[in-house]
């Protein structure tokens, strides 16, 4: 059995946590197009009785191709999608064909460290690991109580690690793959308050500094919170923000008032070095001129601002393989016209983060011939 993360030509510098949990646990070898984008059929090199791929609704056109072309090459192979209880990340959903290999467990403590060693990739991640260019990625939580309308995370239970259990990976990842600097993907990282002052007395012993790139609420964020992580060497925050009009956060039910955001990103900026707000261009109720206030106020608020384009959600997911931030990434939402959405969207290209360069191509390159037959044999 092999498994395949497909290209979804974002998040290059981030791995897939949910088909890494799944590999560790069937003991699978992966194939990841993404980090490692050439070259770009790789998986036909591979023969194997079961293909599974993790599907995403940004790779779901990827998917269907990769099984297409393998079972013409190998017609007596199945072809399957894999999945895990992290049914969601980097806001994007992950998808299940009826005919599935699935892990879920609840997640928790219960949940074996990932091993990325069993991904084809694993060079570019140690390396950039090792210098401090990427960051470690890692969930301590999994979903969101929260209703906000937009948002794939909404609506359900928070389940998370133990700050032990979480430090324990970090521990290790330092240990084994040199590992300089960690980033948290929780959906909701400060759901509780106590929890994240204890990860943080834990994490400080590590000596990394780290960015909590995701799941921080401005209502939940607290002056003892962001004291705590700052002494625990977090460098780098995000808040989800999406919009300075008061009356937009209403109509998508962020549960956050302009007022909260602000006190807030007050309190951030007194501790960390970079303060980063997502927002959303397109929101139902939005317009040119709002979404250029929100530009203003970030301007204002001496944050940096990351706008993505809003989806609408089609039966509770987003459209298939609409992609909101990255490499191919067109306006959807008829909020107002999509020459003006893309106006914003361009004009705030700097202040988008990075999706991660895999560097140093050729040298990887060379090598990738050589990693794939010790993963998975000759061809």
């Amino acid at each position: 059995m092999i498994f395949v993360n497909p290209n979804a030509k974002s998040n290059k510098n981030t791995p897939n946590i949910s088909l890494a949990y799944a590999a560790t646990v069937f003991g699978a070898k992966t194939i990841d197009q993404n980090t490692m984008d050439y070259p770009a059929d790789r998986f036909l090199f591979a023969q194997s009785d079961i293909l599974a791929i993790s599907v995403q609704t940004r790779t779901l056109k990827e998917a269907e191709r990769i099984k297409k072309e393998y079972l013409k090459k190998y017609p007596s192979s199945q072809v399957k999608t894999v999945s895990t209880a992290i049914d969601i990340q980097c806001c994007y959903p992950y998808l299940e064909w009826p005919d599935g290999i699935t892990f879920k467990k609840e997640f928790g403590d219960e949940y074996p460290f990932p091993d990325y060693e069993l991904f084809d990739s694993f060079q570019i991640f140690e390396k950039n690991w090792r210098s401090g260019d990427w960051k470690y990625a890692i969930m301590t939580s999994l979903g969101c109580p929260y209703s906000c309308d937009y948002c794939m995370c909404k609506n359900r239970k928070w389940k998370f690690r133990s700050a032990r259990n979480s430090f324990e990976e970090l521990k290790r990842a330092k240990e084994k793959w040199g590992v300089k600097k960690f980033q948290i993907l929780d959906d909701c990282f400060n759901f509780n308050e106590q929890r994240v002052i204890e990860f943080c007395g834990l994490v400080k012993n590590l000596n990394l500094s780290w960015a909590c790139t995701n799941g921080v609420r401005a209502d939940r964020f607290t002056d003892e919170m962001a004291q705590a992580m700052k002494e625990a060497g977090c460098e780098d925050i995000s808040m989800g923000i999406e919009s300075s009009d008061p009356e937009i956060l209403k109509s998508i039910k962020k549960g956050e008032t302009i007022e909260q955001i602000e006190k807030a990103i007050t309190a951030a900026k007194k501790y960390f070095s970079k303060v980063n707000g997502y927002f959303i261009i397109g929101l139902p109720g939005s317009s040119y001129e709002k979404d250029l206030a929100s530009v203003n106020w970030a301007e204002k608020m001496g944050i940096n601002a990351h706008f993505s384009y809003h989806v609408p959600a089609k039966d509770g997911l987003i459209e298939s393989d609409a992609l909101f931030y990255g490499e191919g990434a067109v306006p959807t939402s008829g909020a107002y016209p999509k020459e003006l959405q893309e106006k914003i969207y361009n004009l705030t290209a700097q202040m988008r983060p990075r999706s991660g360069s895999v560097g140093y191509a050729g040298k990887i390159k060379r090598r990738f011939l050589r990693t794939t037959k010790k993963l998975f044999g000759s061809f």
